[in-house]
């Protein structure tokens, strides 16, 4: 058994050798592409999951990679809803305007925490590639928040082979303040709230 199997594998060995050309063309022009095309997807990906939240980047910002839902901060839980929609157009230059999604956003406490001075700055992100609009940082409160964030990008866009980005997602850098142990404690935390699967209450026709 075992001189068959080693009879099967020099066999092997010397029809490899003996192509040894057309094996390493073979490599080169399906194994390499292949490998480049699995590089670019998940390069691409995963550079994409980082967010900034300030307006300017400069070496001191930080790049936020992890984000929970709106019912999973430690002290609050937020209530989003896609208000609106309104989609840009082009100005007589080409440039793309007065695009904009617009959201109510509340906040209730959790459990037994005094709340008090709750912040959020918003974020606009597509995945796969790097579309995004920061809005600016505003206090809400326990009744509704409207807030609009400009977004002058075309979508749905299809940055890669079979990948379609339809809508961005809402992140929210929250911040907030309670009181434990007779000492006042600020939290940030950050959210990512997926807008692919909703829709807007109305959109806006330009």
């Amino acid at each position: 058994m075992n001189k068959k199997k080693n009879t099967k594998l020099n066999l092997i060995l010397k029809w490899i050798h003996n192509h040894r050309i057309k094996v390493g063309v073979w490599l080169f022009l399906v194994i390499l592409p292949i490998s480049l095309i699995i590089t670019a997807y998940v390069g691409s990906y995963t550079s994409n999951k980082s967010v900034y939240f300030e307006q300017e980047i400069t070496e001191e910002s930080e790049k936020i990679r992890n984000f929970v839902s709106a019912d999973e901060l430690k002290a609050i839980t937020l209530d989003i809803e896609w208000d609106a929609l309104k989609k840009p157009v082009e100005n007589n230059d080409g440039i793309l305007v007065q695009g904009y999604y617009r959201f109510d956003v509340r906040y209730f406490a959790n459990g037994n925490f005094d709340i008090v001075n709750v912040k959020i700055t918003p974020v606009l992100k597509t995945d796969w590639k790097n579309l995004s609009s920061v809005g600016v940082e505003r206090p809400i409160s326990t009744n509704f928040t409207t807030f609009a964030i400009d977004f002058n990008y075309d979508l749905p866009i299809t940055p890669l082979l079979f990948v379609k980005v339809e809508e961005p997602n809402l992140y929210l850098k929250v911040e907030y303040t309670y009181t434990s142990a007779g000492q006042d404690v600020t939290e940030v935390e950050y959210v990512k709230f997926p807008l692919e699967d909703l829709n807007p209450d109305i959109v806006i026709p330009n």
